[in-house]
């Protein structure tokens, strides 16, 4: 006899609900540009010459990272409410 009760356990893979357009937003795609671009124009007048499939690996790379960072960001933070309530009872004097 078991404690477990495995008639409960589900067994089958769950599907997401999410789609693409959540996914980029998840990542800030407004952000991730600005970094791309500057890392772009430091590539751009950087001295010396850069091989370009190095240089598109790099900006691949600073794009990856730059996303990971927003993703990680918007699960570690505080829902909205919650974390502005002691700035706007501040703002009310």
């Amino acid at each position: 006899m078991s404690v477990v009760d495995h008639n409960a356990i589900e067994l089958s893979p769950r599907i997401s609900e999410a789609d693409v357009a959540d996914y980029i937003a998840l990542l800030k795609p407004r952000v991730m540009s600005l970094v791309i671009f500057t890392a772009l124009v430091g590539l751009v007048l950087a001295p010396g010459h850069f091989h370009p499939v190095l240089a598109f690996t790099s900006l691949l790379c600073i794009a990856v990272g730059a996303g990971a960072s927003g993703a990680l960001k918007r699960c570690r933070a505080p829902p909205i409410g919650r974390s502005r309530a002691g700035a706007s009872r501040r703002r009310k004097h």
